[in-house]
């Protein structure tokens, strides 16, 4: 597969507010957050015989379409300053368009999830010093790669200094229907709620900063693979995963469990054997469990972590993991229906923190994050239908023992990608008791009959 940039250039909105907008005041999880960028790729079929005939029109009315929908989204196209407020919206955004040398269905069959990384504009999950060629980082960027023959891959790279999975989905669903005309599914974002209900902090403790950048940057031969769970598979895992305290456990919790069981076990065989502390950090979306509805359509990093800890994660029953991590889960659920606009909450954040240094600092100590994206792109429609495929990154610069769930587009199964050190994920690849329910990247990327 081959990938030529046609063109690249900067994205304004087209007519921001007459009301000149104030500074965008950043909330507390947005400052604690770095700014790295993340991907999401968007796969999607010609929506008709005559769509390599309308390319250029195409393209233009998505570059029209995105500097609209900047008008509602404007910190997204602005800068952050001194990690307390995001100004200068006329900045813009990047916007690259590409065409691809394979069909999609071509790319389909290639089965290589490494090439994800050529579609987005700027390489995921590298520490903010290592991106080169921007004299200030864009917020966000947008790459549109046009296949031979037909098909549209849509690749979003988001700074996540503002931008979580809810943002980036309230973001392409408005871009969508702005483009297709349908106004009705526009989102019109929040742009106070966040900074009110989690007010930022004008002197940071600067430990919460270095020790998000030891969970979020590591140096190591890192990989990423995908693993396909179908809906049988999940139901089997569900139930090894039931006890008396949790007896319904949900797709979610079991198979953030036993990745984190496999993945420990993993680690103890490349170690040696020996017994090894571990803990999960599993991201919570918090707009639907807030009491109130004031952050439904807010922007940022709207999110936490519910995390559990294991001396020895292999060895435990999966059961026993879920239980864990399902009393951490309420434990947050709690906190967040006593939370009052107003209300920093920055004891629970300090909490949270003090648990995941002790892991970070441990020398035998690994920790394991999950993301669940469930559906936040699943429905995202510009006209050509909902995509056929959803991919994040191929290869993250620096996020080792980092999984995304996205669902699988039929059926009711979930693909995993996977990041691990190189040698860890040998061992993971042969574990029969992992693989007895995971499937290792099944061939063609996209179900069959859907790429044509």
């Amino acid at each position: 597969m081959e990938l030529t940039i046609i063109a690249k250039e900067t994205v304004r909105p087209s007519c921001l507010p007459l009301d000149h907008p104030k500074p965008y005041k950043l909330c507390l999880f947005d400052q604690i957050t770095p700014m790295t960028y993340v991907s999401v790729v968007l796969f999607y079929r010609s929506p008709d015989q005559n769509f390599n005939d309308n390319v250029p029109q195409t393209l233009s009315q998505l570059k029209k379409s995105l500097s609209e929908t900047l008008n509602l989204f404007y910190p997204l196209s602005g800068r952050t300053n001194d990690n307390f407020y995001i100004d200068d919206f006329d900045a813009g955004v990047t916007y690259v368009e590409a065409r691809v040398s394979c069909s999609l269905t071509e790319f389909s069959k290639l089965s290589q999830t490494e090439l994800l990384n050529q579609f987005v504009p700027f390489p995921p999950l590298l520490d903010e010093r290592e991106y080169s060629g921007e004299s200030e980082l864009p917020l966000i960027g947008l790459q549109v790669n046009i296949f031979a023959c037909g098909g549209i891959a849509l690749g979003t790279s988001s700074g996540h200094k503002i931008a979580d999975g809810g943002t980036i989905c309230h973001f392409l669903t408005s871009w969508a229907a702005t483009f297709h005309g349908s106004r009705e599914n526009l989102v019109s974002p929040n742009l106070s709620n966040a900074s009110v209900v989690f007010p930022p902090r004008e002197l940071l403790p600067p430990k919460y900063q270095t020790l998000t950048g030891k969970l979020w940057f590591n140096k190591g031969n890192l990989v990423t693979r995908r693993f396909v769970f179908d809906s049988n598979n999940i139901a089997s895992i569900r139930d090894l995963a039931k006890s008396e305290g949790v007896s319904r456990p949900s797709r979610n919790d079991a198979l953030t469990c036993f990745i984190w069981k496999h993945a420990s076990a993993a680690a103890a065989t490349v170690t040696g054997g020996a017994a090894r502390a571990s803990a999960v950090a599993q991201a919570v979306n918090l707009r639907p469990r807030m009491k109130s509805q004031a952050l439904s359509a807010s922007i940022g990093n709207l999110f936490w972590w519910s995390s559990a800890s294991s001396s020895d994660a292999c060895t435990a029953e999966l059961s026993e993991l879920v239980e864990t991590l399902r009393e951490s889960l309420l434990s947050l659920n709690e906190y967040l229906e006593r939370t009052d606009q107003g209300e920093v909450g920055f004891a629970a954040v300090s909490e949270c923190y003090d648990k995941l240094e002790g892991i970070l600092n441990s020398s035998a100590g690994d920790v394991y994050v999950f993301t669940n994206w469930g559906r936040f792109f699943n429905e995202v429609d510009f006209g050509w239908g909902k995509p056929v495929w959803v991919g994040p990154h191929g290869k993250p610069g620096r996020f080792m023992n980092v999984t995304v769930f996205v669902e699988a587009q039929v059926g009711k199964g979930i693909e995993a990608f996977v990041t691990l050190e190189e040698n860890h994920m040998a061992v993971l690849e042969k574990d029969p008791k992992f693989l007895a329910f995971a499937s290792p990247n099944p061939h063609g990327l996209l179900p069959d009959g859907e790429c044509d």
